[in-house]
């Protein structure tokens, strides 16, 4: 049988490292962490796996722990590499699932909401490939790797509010609220280990964007507003832990570098655009050449949530010409260095 990585950080943390996308030689991992004290306590779920179960009982061996020693899974968002291994877990045994309170309603039924999300993203995508029929196709067949399961329901229990504080017996744990990667994202922040615990929000170089995707996806402006937020935690952490990647010691200037990789960004995008002195596609607006499948998905959402605040902000002009979209800068707007 398949076993995870699994290892124990400290003696109250376990993180365990499990795959979820495979595509083009790039394996994708998620962490899941489990706090070890009064109460066992999963900090999100992975993703779905019809093993998952066994897996993940095979994997808490090592630690001379079980599956049936967790109570409670805390969910920091509601993408299905958080969340999905909820739904498998909740077939056979019960937990108490957390999330924040805005998501609850759209994801109890789990696969109801991860098949209308998948639709929704295909749609908006497929338009901006009309152009591009192989880079459609694997859009396709990554989000429809990604966007599983499309059947289940998971009953929360507790939902989460901003400010609220979870107990695990010494451990307390504040809930922030965090949006910007996702509509609910939630950090968790540890005072006396002075640990936080990101989710998608804060990874090492930048968090994954989605774009907009009807309020679904990804919005810069939350997340603007979140890295502001979150400032004070950092300057206190020792760690933040994220959901992908490895572990963040040098916190302090964290939230300023991501701030800053958003406006670098952004003024590629603009000087790209401007050079070309014509309406541009979203493909030839993006702002990495890497192809590989899973890059170039990341890259398409990361491009497509800059341009959508951007034309909020009237700095770009979307129009559309039958299929094709089109991205042009408004005159005298702005002027290339």
């Amino acid at each position: 049988m398949e076993k995870l990585y699994c290892k124990r950080i400290f003696p109250y943390l376990a993180l365990i490292r499990i795959p979820y996308l495979s595509f083009g030689g790039e394996t994708a991992f998620s962490n899941v962490y489990l706090i070890i004290d009064k109460e066992l306590v999963l900090i999100d779920a992975g993703p779905w796996r019809s093993s998952y179960f066994d897996i993940l009982s095979s994997s808490l061996d090592q630690l001379g722990l079980s599956v049936g020693d967790i109570s409670r899974i805390i969910y920091t968002h509601a993408h299905p590499d958080h969340m999905g291994g909820g739904i498998e877990l909740n077939k056979h045994q019960e937990f108490s699932h957390s999330i924040y309170w805005e998501a609850q309603k759209q994801v109890e039924k789990y696969g109801h909401y991860a098949t209308r999300v998948k639709s929704i993203s295909k749609q908006i995508f497929f338009n901006h490939l009309s152009l591009y029929p192989a880079e459609k196709d694997i859009y396709s067949n990554v989000i429809d790797s990604f966007w599983r399961p499309t059947c289940g329901e998971i009953e929360i229990v507790h939902s989460l509010y901003d400010g609220e504080i979870v107990s695990t017996g010494k451990l307390k744990f504040e809930v922030v609220f965090t949006p910007g990667h996702s509509p609910w994202d939630i950090s968790l922040w540890e005072e006396k280990t002075a640990t936080l615990f990101s989710g998608d929000f804060l990874l090492r170089k930048s968090t994954t964007l989605t774009g907009g995707l009807k309020g679904f996806g990804s919005d810069l402006k939350a997340y603007e507003s979140s890295l502001q937020k979150i400032g004070k935690y950092l300057a206190k952490a020792k760690c933040v832990f994220p959901s992908h990647g490895p572990s963040i010691m040098s916190c302090s200037n964290l939230a300023d570098d991501l701030s800053r990789t958003i406006r670098w960004r952004e003024h590629r995008i603009l000087q790209g655009l401007s050079k070309k002195n014509q309406r541009t596609d979203l493909m030839n607006t993006l702002l990495s050449s890497n192809q590989g499948p899973l890059a170039l998905v990341r890259q398409l959402g990361v491009t497509l949530t800059h341009l959508e605040k951007l034309e909020k902000e009237g700095r770009v002009l979307r129009s559309q010409d039958g299929e094709e979209i089109f991205y042009e800068i408004p005159q005298c707007k702005y002027q290339a260095n």
